[in-house]
């Protein structure tokens, strides 16, 4: 196999060394459960919280982008 195949199968798209990845993963998985705390449960399913329009939308298109998750069947589910 071609060593520049290994390389970018490593380091991946970015290039990023093995702790940056560690971070992105951490932080990005960390801004998942505070979507799926805060506007999921919080906002969505037991309406104990308001939040902006435009809050509201970044939150529903993160956790679009990042699980697939759709709002209406969790909350169904989770009621």
């Amino acid at each position: 196999m071609d060593i520049n195949i290994v390389n970018y199968l490593i380091g991946g798209l970015c290039q990023w060394p093995a702790l940056q990845l560690v971070l992105f993963t951490l932080v990005t998985t960390h801004l998942t459960i505070i979507s799926v705390t805060v506007f999921l449960h919080r906002h969505q399913a037991h309406r104990a919280l308001e939040i902006n329009p435009l809050l509201s939308h970044l939150f529903r298109f993160w956790l679009w982008l990042t699980t697939g998750i759709v709002t209406q069947e969790w909350v169904a589910v989770h009621r």
